[in-house]
């Protein structure tokens, strides 16, 4: 799939509005045990690693397809 710029870019923004929390794997685990009181799933969480940046997490698994 090949992608214009502007296409990647909101792919890329995509992390920051969609992800929750986003960050080191340690920030992520942090500010997840800060709100999950909040939040009304009782599942335990894996955090992310977001594709092509080493050590940055996101709290939500994304899709790479946006429909």
């Amino acid at each position: 799939m090949n992608l214009s710029r502007t296409d990647v870019s909101r792919h890329r923004c995509r992390y920051f509005t969609d992800s929750g929390i986003i960050g080191s794997k340690e920030f992520v685990s942090e500010v997840f045990d800060e709100v999950k009181h909040l939040l009304d799933s009782k599942d335990e969480r894996r955090f992310t690693p977001v594709g092509g940046v080493d050590g940055v997490y996101s709290m939500k698994r994304l899709a790479a397809v946006i429909s």
